[in-house]
């Protein structure tokens, strides 16, 4: 029943979770932030991670130098590094429509992560910029409703910041596992690869690896 745009930040989550229902590591100095999105019968839901992430890359480069990257579909990376990470999930109304999207995000400000993600992520504060929690917080909120409001530009920024195009990938779907080419984004924020045999296939879900 909460209005659109309520948002709970935490300093810290016991049970943090990622896709596929991952761990998602949520120690002190990291923004963990939900907001409530109600949208509107036509809006392509689909596109709500993709423009949270360019909302993300918007706000830190707001407050510092740094340039960041987007790994499709939903994780933000620097100097090849995992900083934050992005999860949208659907609440379904009793007659089985969309009601509500939660939308969570988890920056790396500062702070020390796990020893077995010492080598794969990074904090903010690793990488040579001090920030308050708060700051990021809040210029993330302002980019996302700038981005919420023009999908169009947004969408084309999302795909010029990631990093798997043009290079040889790994797709996991399922269960199936496969090398492919990352030929592009679409305005769906589908990802278009090309499989060694020359098959072309338009991605609206899984996941990808490339050796950074």
């Amino acid at each position: 029943g909460a209005a659109e745009g309520t948002t709970l930040i935490a300093d810290t989550q016991t049970g943090g979770r990622g896709r596929r229902g991952r761990t998602f590591a949520s120690p002190e100095g990291g923004v963990y932030l939900s907001t409530l999105l109600r949208p509107a019968p036509n809006t392509k839901t689909g596109l709500i991670t993709c423009l949270a992430a360019v909302a993300a890359c918007r706000a830190i480069e707001s407050l510092c130098s740094l340039w960041v990257e987007i790994k499709w579909v939903n994780d933000l990376f620097l100097n090849d590094r995992k900083v934050a990470g992005i999860l949208a999930e659907g609440v379904l109304a009793p007659d089985g429509t969309l009601s509500a999207v939660v939308l969570g995000i988890g920056i790396n400000v500062y702070g020390t992560l796990p020893p077995e993600l010492s080598t794969i992520a990074t904090t903010l504060e690793r990488e040579g910029v001090t920030l308050a929690r708060e700051d990021v917080a809040a210029a993330f909120l302002n980019e996302w409703e700038r981005v919420y409001a023009d999908t169009d530009a947004a969408m084309a920024e999302y795909a010029k910041r990631n990093l798997v195009i043009q290079r040889e990938i790994t797709v996991v779907q399922g269960h199936q596992t496969y090398p492919a080419h990352a030929v592009g984004i679409t305005s769906e924020g589908h990802l278009l690869v090309r499989t060694p045999d020359g098959e072309e296939r338009e991605l609206s879900s899984g996941e990808v690896s490339v050796k950074l």
